[in-house]
């Protein structure tokens, strides 16, 4: 299934950020403030989603590799006792093998439509480590014993990608733990949206301008 997203969490970001300046208004303005707080959150959200329309922000979503899924996948069927995955979560992996020692710099980024990106790679020394901590002794623990790049299908702001992966293989599993390596387009800037002006503000009286309100 194909990930609509012209609007993303950044735009929630921008709607969240109308909410805590209407919070600020209410603390002024009293119970007035809170009876139109809905129409002046409304307006704020109707705003940044204006502002995101033909943004350079929007323009970035469309074409730039931004993943909104997990980029770790476990072996195929999931680990296969509490201990791994407890130790999956506490980050408890030893390495008993080898890791390559060369890769390519960049690779490229497919989806089904539209034109593929080349990304530059994150190393598997790199990878391994956002992986792994520190084990423990006498604590459960995942043996990596060797890896090699593949690749994974991610769901990103274009929808569903294939993207380079290092592949870590897993003492006792027959597939791998796959970690996207591609590293992601630059985050995503917020739309400029002019100062949320209150009808609850400006019913008070106050001395305070909308922009110090906003804040």
């Amino acid at each position: 299934m194909r990930i609509r997203a012209s609007r993303p969490v950044s735009l929630l970001a921008g709607v969240a950020l109308a909410g805590a300046g209407l919070a600020a208004v209410s603390g002024c303005g009293g119970q007035q403030a809170a009876v139109g707080g809905t129409d002046v959150l409304a307006d704020r959200a109707r705003q940044v989603a204006e502002a995101w329309d033909g943004s350079t922000a929007a323009a970035a979503w469309r074409v730039g590799y931004h993943p909104m899924g997990e980029t770790v996948r476990l072996p195929r069927g999931g680990l296969r006792s509490p201990a791994d995955m407890q130790a999956y979560k506490d980050q408890s992996f030893v390495l008993r093998g080898r890791l390559p020692v060369t890769w390519p710099k960049d690779s490229q980024v497919t989806w089904a439509a539209g034109m593929p990106l080349t990304r530059p790679l994150m190393g598997v020394d790199e990878s391994y480590k956002t992986l792994a901590g520190t084990a423990v002794s006498g604590k459960p623990h995942l043996t990596v014993t060797g890896a090699k790049l593949g690749e994974m299908r991610v769901a990103t702001s274009r929808g569903p990608a294939t993207v380079p992966a290092w592949l870590f293989t897993l003492d006792g599993y027959a597939t791998p733990l796959k970690q996207a390596a591609a590293i992601p387009s630059a985050p995503l800037g917020h739309p400029s949206v002019r100062p949320a002006t209150s009808p609850a503000l400006r019913s008070t009286g106050s001395s305070r301008s909308p922009q110090t309100a906003a804040r």
